[in-house]
């Protein structure tokens, strides 16, 4: 049987994969080296997963292919916030840009 935040996340995940098809996003968003593009998405967040403590922050995610993904997975803390938080906000910056 499934853990708390593993019921949380599941739901969280399906509303944020819906949220991208939505707004259009369907590749990776870091697209470094080796990249697969639309290939292996996966959900990213800015903190170690142990480290979440609320629905919000763990809704707070970039889409990434599992390459970028691992990438990013092995940096320390610090570097993975700062990279998938960069991520994100160019997407809100992008987004906010077609509001207006």
């Amino acid at each position: 049987m499934r853990d708390k935040k593993g019921k949380i996340w599941l739901r969280i995940r399906k509303e944020k994969i819906a949220e991208f098809e939505r707004l259009g996003i369907t590749q990776c968003e870091l697209r470094w080296d080796g990249c697969w593009g639309g290939s292996g998405l996966t959900l990213a967040h800015r903190l170690k997963r142990r480290k979440i403590q609320n629905e919000q922050e763990m809704g707070t995610v970039a889409l990434l292919c599992v390459i970028c993904h691992q990438k990013v997975e092995v940096m320390s803390a610090d570097e993975m916030f700062k990279i998938i938080t960069d991520v994100i906000e160019r997407r809100e910056g992008i987004r906010s840009m077609f509001d207006e």
